[in-house]
């Protein structure tokens, strides 16, 4: 909001001559101040440069006030930020000046041709330059938008920088359109259009620009609506530009309608403040009332901002930065509606004010909203193709949340009903679509596509039915799959049409963005290459820029071509191709312009640059997606549309042939024969690849794969033929420009017939038809050759090879006559021809870098010297004195032939491809094959010459490497720079002994020292590296937490880029591994999205860091998603896995933006409502996820829902076992084991079935397994099921024998779950692989689980072997927990005293195993069995997690575990020691007892000290009283709380019939209950901080010297503790029971005044050592005084008063119990006397119960006196 001007008066009061001044400021409320003016004047020029003064006569008056617009000599001086934004409109207005001369003239054209090719370029070139002008006013009419809604507010508060990159963005863009805009004029007067006219609005719009710019000064007093005006007039102009080039693709109405609900807000807004104004008018505070008055002001210039914005997007509302813009201002108003509204309240009470003004403020909102929502509609292209576009989008989605909903039956079946309902809506607009139909034969095709999608609907139905009547059956959910599928495929073939053209276009609208937001981002590359620092990264800035420009022209024509043919599957498919190009070197030039941003000085311009590259990874976001689906859609006319784009090309090649020999084919502006001819070169290349692979995946006979590769061939061909006709129009000779022609018509004919042939090919595979596949793509090839051959160099190549070809044929003669010359003289000759021939060879490689011109000249030269050094080898031979050296003279002669022909191919094909490292490096390896021959033969004619040779050598090797160093640029080999070095380096010590020496001394000498320097530097180098990462984290938060998103956006694009390139390391893993970590990271990605969502409404603050969650995790995901689409079945699941994923991320980088947006303004409702949209689509995106992967691995998947199902059945056997062991677990009705025993065998026998398939579904389909690992679950829940049955059959009064059963069929199902594991583990790996032996090994362990289970139930009811059974069991057990113990850490850890304490039960099992091995009872044995196997489980699992634990060393680690196991082992000789003595007793092998039990013993000594080494000095004895007594109170602690949760949850019986008195009475019993829990519960935590208190004063030892004293003190206050604890137990079990009618009142009494007593109890034994100041004994004491009935200490009345409440309402209910039960009295005589003799009776009965009740608590209380310690005897008594 823009302040108030305040006006600061300087009165100076000492001069004569005063006067005041009057000065603006903003935001300044200040004093008077008082000074001279009779001071030396300073002139200044001000911010805008020297300007006029006016001269007069001061005013007479001292306060005189005169009105006006003050000087801008008095204004308050720039700040630097403002200062800043001045040069940077400054030189912008410098550039649109420069702009606006330059479009005096158009652009001169060079002749062009009439021919196809010509006309096309024409065409084209101004489709671009109109594309261009467009996406660059967008730019100028958004940069307009953001600069007046930056200025809106205080200047103080003003983000000037953003202000200067919206003027940067505006005249680097005006720049570059003007030299559009002059091409443009330029063809369209060329077409005998009028350019002056585009010329001068394009005039008109740079005008209007420097306007504005003017405006926007800082130092500019203007009102702000000459700002507003003047940007409205950039609009009108850019209006007017876009209309004369027909670009105006926004519908006229449409823009009307903008103005008009533009118009509405703004009338609104006028109302509302008018209400304002009554409410300030009736406002007597001043304050308040200004309030009110600045509010309503804001609120009208925020509205008027808002038409003023609408007005200079309305003719560029297409792109989306505009749209962008115009919300901003929308959501301006909408800050300033509430803000009027809140001053209104605050300023008055008037109701009826206040309504008027909400009233006024509802309408501002509804306008404002109808306004959003008209342009968001838009923005989304909503508008649906055809009647039943909506219905179909619905079925493709709801289908796809069937998939997802996989497992939840009800969730499927209600997705159906949906989905029933969209097939209805779609079937009856079809029905309608063909009732208007007038052509019958489409009327029929609609009522047939009607009918298929009627019949699938139905069966849809009948499924869902199914799955809903049976939710727990996978057979129906997967019967219910498919019907959706088949209905979703009915849905794709009944509406195809509409579908392919609604994904075309908004691939269409995507690929226009992507274009635009890339041609901005090379406008702001090039603006900002003044300023950058850093010129590397601005030259691989503009290397990226480059090829990206490159690739705009063929998206624009792929839209273009789309839009003017939208019935057209070439078109289409152009464009995806276009499209699908186009993202990887966008993503590069994404990737160079983020890097360049840091290095540019100018803070403008690299956030011009920042933003376009944002913009650009947004667009190509949005561009992936869409022509990914678009490709689905069209993808099965590939093949067809290739064939048809070749046989156009060939029409093409005989057009421009024809032109040729009309002399009218002229080259297209830009072409070369150079150029053309390296194309031509480069396009035989990719041909050649591309038929490659479209043999290989014809071979395959994938018709979508091969539909792909045919597009590649006809995309190279394209190419190849542009490069062809570049070549003969710039050929001026008609012979091989006619044969290049011809050539590449050949091409063409040839790869028509190679697409035709594949595609018979895969209509009807087999061998005949892949041998004509063969035999016509080897005449393409040599078509391709013919082609490459009549290139010009090329021809004199061929001509060279064939001169040496010719010239080597004298070698093939018998004999060499003599040419009668001395052997000097023919020795001499062959020397000067040789360096003659080196020579040459060293041109040929220069030339073959150069022009065709070069290379021509230099081939023609070689083959000439070729002819004379063979001429003279042949003398040479002739003049060989022996045959041997004849021989030896024409073998090295045909060296030499052989190399020169080798170095003509070489230098031929690198023409071809100048920019192939591999052809350069053959080439030099043939120059130098060349030049070793020479000096082979030179050597073996000059071998009687000592040293010559050597020379002679050495010579023509400085000859034949001076060509590499006149061209250090080019390599010439594959060697790096570094390895080049190295190799540099050998040499030269090879040149130099002398250097080598000094070279190794000095390296000897410094050997030490250098070694520590590198180990320092070393060191160093990882410390800086550690301190960037965390310095990186660190930014990384700061950003998320002041709602900086942009880097997380980038980071989320950037992995969905990764996520396309091939993963450069193998994966580590199988499709398994990767599933379970990409399902937990995409469960985690749904649980921080539904805490945004969360936050969102409770603390905006935290969605930063919600936000940064989110993209690390997408990271992960992503990253698993590219190996897991490696390692997936085939590469259509791969594929859909990473389009998934692809499209979560977009999603996520949506609520990343939504999130940093409303972290910046928490109160935006708009924003609020945005995010949590977004939130759903992501949930909606994982849940797709979800369906990918599990549709890629149905049999895992299933594996992983069935542990889990294992896992549950297991908790639910552990809660069955701690019933049974309790003595609980009782029988239902008067069955007996036998009634279960067999239904136990039968389903133990159908489990075993189940795991022979489960072992053979690792290697079989994945539907197989996944119906093995269903069958799986399905049978163990039945056998859990039936066990638990037979164990309560057994009855109570056994639990011994009932946890033995429960205990065997829970092995049973932990085998499961192992094997179920490793199943999954092993799917799909070879046998050879070790998961298949652990796979093996389960399995093993599983049927002998269940052998055990049926032993156990056949000897359950067996009193002479069920001990024996039992124990077996054990032991059997003990080794599997031995033999499969898990090396992985544990989920958590405990504590050293934790660990020690399970050692107990070791202790006490070892005793129980020698007593029955010496009672050798059934009873003990099986006591023992189950005490033993839970003991070693429970030491095995603390020791783990103690071993664990993070304080603990390696060293102490290892020895825990090794003494754990030990001790296992020690146990378990124990029992298989026990077994052989009840299998046959003796008194010898019972004495050999005490010898296991020793060792048992000995090892848990060892454990003792293992653990105690854990804690190290601060160990404590758990044995200690003291220790004990604080475990206890918080024990006890933690029991009442349980208890006072339970209470919570307790609520009354429903008595409907009962009076209201009783409920009442109820409903106090249980608050009651709930207060005197509350109060002991903080009671005992007070206890055990004052016990803690006395260790810490030293009154109690941390390990006591005095036992015996401490601990009888910690026995008192133990068993206060356990009294306390047990007492309030007591009450909860009474409350529930009176509560439920199961327990009488005077039980509840007795409850709540033994937890009274015993609180006593509690307090005297904390009194014993206590310091009766200590603040702890207070707080203890009141707690305790609170529940002592004796008490009278004030402190405790309120919890007293819980526990009197308590009694009394008890009493109170029994009392009016007492009142209103009705006496019948009898009226006979015998009757009555009867009546009052049974009452008598009752009542002595009565008192004789309760004068034994009072004996019997004076009994109890007497015994429980003699173990109470002294202390607390006496009080006990008054107890």
């Amino acid at each position: 909001m823009k302040s108030q001007p305040c006006w600061k008066t300087l009165c100076p009061p000492k001069s004569k001559s005063v006067s005041t001044l009057l000065q603006q400021q903003f935001n300044k409320v200040g004093k008077v101040e008082t000074g001279s003016v009779a001071l030396p004047a300073i002139m200044r020029s001000g911010a805008g440069g020297p300007e006029s003064f006016q001269m007069g006569s001061m005013p007479q008056a001292k306060q005189h006030i005169t009105s006006g617009q003050m000087h801008r000599g008095h204004m308050p001086p720039l700040t630097s930020a403002q200062q800043a934004l001045t040069g940077t409109i400054n030189s912008s207005m410098q550039a649109v000046q420069a702009a606006q001369a330059s479009l005096d003239d158009f652009d001169t054209l060079p002749p062009l041709g009439t021919d196809a090719a010509s006309q096309a370029w024409r065409k084209n070139k101004m489709d671009e330059s109109k594309h261009e002008i467009h996406s660059q006013v967008d730019a100028i009419t958004a940069g307009t938008a953001s600069m007046v809604n930056l200025t809106a507010g205080d200047p103080a508060e003003t983000d000037y920088t953003a202000v200067g990159c919206a003027v940067t963005t505006i005249s680097s863009n005006l720049t570059e359109m003007s030299k559009g805009v002059k091409l443009l004029a330029a063809l369209m007067e060329d077409e005998g259009g009028n350019g002056q006219q585009l010329l001068g609005a394009a005039k008109n719009l740079a005008c209007a620009v420097s306007d504005m710019l003017k405006t926007a000064q800082p130092a500019n007093t203007e009102p702000r609506q000459n700002l507003l005006q003047a940007a409205g007039n950039v609009g009108q102009a850019s209006g007017e530009l876009l209309s004369h080039i027909g670009e105006t693709d926004t519908d006229p109405q449409f823009q009307d309608m903008l103005m008009q609900l533009a118009k509405a807000v703004a009338n609104a807004a006028a109302a509302l403040v008018l209400k304002a104004k009554n409410v300030a008018q009736k406002t007597e505070d001043s304050t308040q009332q200004n309030r009110v008055i600045a509010a309503a002001t804001q609120c009208a210039l925020s509205t008027s901002q808002l038409v003023a914005c609408t007005r200079v997007v309305a003719p560029t509302i297409s792109s989306p930065v505009c749209q962008e813009q115009l919300i901003e201002a929308g959501k301006l108003v909408a800050k300033s509606v509430e803000g009027c509204v809140e001053a209104s309240q605050g300023a008055t009470n008037d109701e009826g004010l206040l309504k008027q003004v909400g009233m006024a403020a509802t309408g501002v909102t509804q306008a404002l909203n109808d306004l959003l929502q008209h342009i968001k509609q838009y923005a989304s292209g909503s508008h649906p193709i055809g009647r039943h576009g909506e219905a179909t989008d619905r079925i493709l989605d709801v289908t796809e949340n069937i998939f997802s909903s996989m497992g939840d039956a009800g969730e499927m079946v209600r997705q159906a009903r949906i989905l029933a309902q969209a097939t209805s809506d779609l079937v009856n607009a079809i029905k309608m679509d063909a009732e208007g139909e007038s052509d019958l034969e489409n009327s029929r095709k609609l009522l047939s596509a009607a009918k298929l999608l009627a019949d699938a609907t139905a069966k849809m139905v009948e499924a869902a039915k199914g799955a809903a009547a049976n939710p727990d059956s996978e057979e129906q959910q997967q019967k219910l799959r498919e019907a959706a599928e088949g209905l979703r495929m009915a849905t794709n073939a009944a509406a195809q049409n509409a579908i392919k053209k609604r994904l075309v276009n908004k691939l269409e609208n995507a690929a226009k963005q992507a274009a635009a937001a890339a041609t901005q981002t090379i406008a702001a590359a090039q603006h900002a290459a003044s300023s950058n620092r850093n010129q590397a990264a601005q030259q691989q800035l503009v290397q990226s820029c480059k090829v990206v420009a490159e690739q705009i022209p063929q998206l624009v024509q792929g839209v273009r071509g789309s839009q003017s043919q939208p019935d057209s599957p070439s078109a289409q498919l152009a464009l995806i191709s276009a499209s699908q190009n186009f993202l990887q070197p966008g993503a590069k030039m994404v990737t160079a312009s983020k890097a360049t941003v840091p290095t540019i000085s100018d803070q403008a311009s690299a956030m011009q640059l920042s933003q376009c590259a944002k913009n650009l990874a947004s667009a190509l976001a949005e561009l992936r997606t869409a022509s990914q689906k678009a490709q689905e859609a069209c993808g099965p006319l590939e093949i067809d549309n290739a064939l048809s784009m070749i046989r156009g090309l060939e029409k093409d090649i005989q057009e421009a042939k024809a032109s040729a020999e009309d002399g009218k084919l002229r080259p297209l502006p830009g072409e070369t024969l150079e150029k053309c001819s390296q194309e031509l070169g480069t396009s035989t290349k990719a041909v050649s690849s591309a038929v490659a692979q479209l043999l290989s995946e014809a071979t395959q006979g994938n018709e979508n794969y091969t539909g792909m590769a045919a597009r590649d061939v006809a995309q190279a061909l394209k190419s190849l033929a542009s490069a062809a006709r570049g070549v003969s129009a710039t050929t001026d000779d008609s012979i091989p420009r006619n044969a290049m022609l011809d050539c590449a018509g050949d091409v063409m004919d040839k790869s028509a017939n190679l697409i035709e042939e594949t595609k018979r090919a895969i209509a009807k595979p087999g061998a005949e038809s892949q041998q004509r596949l063969a035999q016509v793509a080897k005449a393409v090839s040599q078509a391709l050759n013919r082609c490459v051959n009549c290139l010009p160099g090329q021809r004199d190549v061929d001509n060279a090879i064939r001169t040496v070809g010719e010239a080597s044929k004298t070698l093939l003669s018998d004999s060499f006559p003599s040419s009668g010359r001395s052997f000097q003289e023919v020795q001499a000759q062959l020397n000067e021809v040789a360096a003659g021939l080196n020579q040459s060879a060293n041109e040929v490689v220069q030339a073959s870098r150069g022009t065709t011109q070069d290379l021509a000249r230099a081939t023609s030269k070689f083959g000439q010297d070729f002819s004379n050094f063979l001429e003279a080898g042949v003398d040479m031979a002739g003049t060989s004195q022996s045959k041997e050296d004849q021989t030896q003279v024409v073998s090295n002669l045909k060296t030499i032939s052989m190399s020169s022909s080798k170095l003509l191919l070489a230098a031929k094909a690198l023409s071809t491809d100048p920019s192939s490292p591999n052809l350069k490096n053959q080439l030099a390896t043939a120059a130098r094959a060349v030049t070793d021959s020479i000096n082979q033969l030179i050597t073996m004619c000059t071998q009687q010459a000592p040293g010559q040779k050597e020379c002679d050598n050495a010579l023509r090797e400085l000859e034949s490497v001076q060509g590499m160093l006149e061209n250090p640029t080019e390599a010439v080999s594959e060697l790096s720079y570094f390895d080049c070095i190295d190799s540099v380096m050998e040499n030269s010590k090879v040149l130099g002994e002398s250097m080598a020496g000094i070279s190794h001394n000095a390296k000897n000498s410094n050997l030490p020292e250098f070694a520590h320097m590198q180990e320092a530097l070393e060191e160093s180098v990882q410390m800086m590296k550690e301190a960037v990462d965390d310095l990186g984290a660190t930014l990384a938060e700061a950003a998320s937490a002041s709602g900086a998103v942009g880097g997380m956006v980038d980071s989320i694009n950037d992995a969905i880029n990764k996520m396309e390139d091939t993963p450069a390391l193998e994966p580590e893993g199988n499709f398994v591994d990767y599933q379970t970590t990409m399902v937990k990271t995409a469960k985690a990605i749904a649980v921080t999205v539904q805490e945004m969502v969360t936050k969102s409404n409770t603390n905006p603050d935290d969605l930063g860091g919600l936000a940064n969650q989110l993209t690390n995790e997408f990271g992960n995901l992503a990253n698993e998603a590219k190996y897991a689409a490696v390692t997936a079945e085939n590469d259509e699941i791969g594929s859909h896995i990473k389009k998934q994923v692809g499209e979560l991320g977009f999603s996520c980088t949506t609520l990343v933006t939504k999130a940093g947006a409303l972290q910046c303004s928490p109160n935006d409702s708009i924003t609020k409502k945005e995010l949590i949209e977004s939130a759903r689509k992501v949930s909606e995106k994982v849940s797709y996820v979800l369906a990918s992967l599990q549709a890629g691995n149905r049999g895992t998947q299933a594996c992983i829902t069935a542990a889990s199902a294992v896992s549950g059945i297991i908790a639910d056997l552990d809660t069955t076992i701690m019933f049974a062991t309790a003595g609980t677990l009782n029988r239902e009705n008067a069955e007996t084991f036998a009634d279960h025993r067999e239904c136990i065998l039968k389903t133990a026998k159908a489990l075993v079935e189940d795991t022979k398939l489960l072992v053979s579904g690792a290697g079989a389909s994945q539907e197989k397994l996944a119906q093995a690992a269903q069958s799986s679950v399905c049978t163990i829940t039945k056998l859990a099921d039936v066990v638990k049955l037979g164990a309560s059959s057994l009855g109570s009064e056994d639990p011994e024998t009932q946890v033995v059963l429960i205990n065997a069929v829970k092995d049973v199902a932990k085998a499961l779950g192992n094997l179920i594991s490793t199943t999954k583990a092993a799917a799909g790996k070879p046998h050879d692989d070790p998961s298949m032996l652990q796979l093996k090994n389960s399995a093993k362990v599983m049927v002998t689980n269940v052998t055990s289970l049926l032993k156990t139930v056949k000897a359950v009811e067996d009193e002479a072997t069920k001990g024996t059974r039992a124990l077996e069991a054990t032991i059997e057990h003990i080794k599997q927990e031995l033999v499969f113990s898990s090396s992985e850490p544990p989920p958590k850890t405990t504590t050293p005293e934790e660990f020690i304490r399970m050692t107990k039960g070791i202790t006490m099992a070892t005793a129980k195993a020698v007593a029955a091995g010496n009672s050798c009872r059934q009873e003990d044995i099986i006591a023992t069995a189950n005490l033993s196997r839970r003991a070693i489980a429970d030491m095995l699992h603390s020791c783990k997690e103690a071993a664990y634990h993070p304080e603990v060393s390696k060293d102490v680690q290892m020895r825990a575990l090794r003494f754990g196991n030990e001790c296992a082992s020690g146990y378990l000789g124990l029992l298989e020691h026990v077994l052989v003595i009840i299998q046959k007793p003796s008194h010898d092998l019972k004495q050999q007892l005490a010898s296991y039990s020793k060792r048992v013993a000995g090892s848990v000594t060892e454990l003792i000290q293992a653990a105690e080494a854990m804690k190290g000095t601060e160990w404590v004895d758990p044995e200690d009283p003291t220790v004990i007594a604080e475990n206890e109170l918080l024990g006890a602690a933690a029991a009442i709380e349980a208890a006072a949760k339970k209470l919570e949850q307790l609520r009354p019986r429903t008595k409907p019939k009962e009076a209201d008195e009783s409920l009442n009475f109820e409903e106090q019993i249980l608050e009651a209950a709930k207060s005197i829990a509350a109060a002991t519960s903080a009671l005992v935590k007070a206890a055990s901080a004052a016990q803690r208190e006395l260790v810490a004063q030293g009154k109690v030892g941390a390990i006591p010297a005095n036992a015996v004293d401490d601990g009888q003190w910690s026995q008192g206050l133990i068993s206060a503790a356990r009294m306390v604890a047990a007492a309030t137990n007591n009450l909860c079990e009474a409350a529930n029971s009176a509560v439920q009618g199961h327990a009488s009142e005077e039980k509840l009494i007795s409850s709540a005044k033994q937890v009274a007593a015993s609180t006593a109890q509690l307090l005297v034994a904390c009194k014993v050592k206590a310091d009766q100041d200590s603040q702890t004994m207070k707080r203890l004491q009141v707690k305790v005084m609170a529940l002592s009935l004796h008490s009278n200490s004030a402190a405790g009345n309120a919890v007293k008063r819980a526990s009197d409440n308590l009694v009394k309402a008890a009493q109170k209910a029994a009392f009016d119990a007492q009142d209103d039960q009705a006496v019948v009295v009898k009226s006979k005589m015998v009757g009555g006397i009867a009546q009052i003799i049974a009452a008598q009776e009752e009542m002595l009965r009565k008192e004789r119960e309760l004068d034994e009740a009072r004996k019997k608590l004076a009994m109890i209380r007497q015994q429980q006196y003699k173990f109470l310690p002294s202390e607390l005897r006496d009080e006990g008594q008054e107890q």
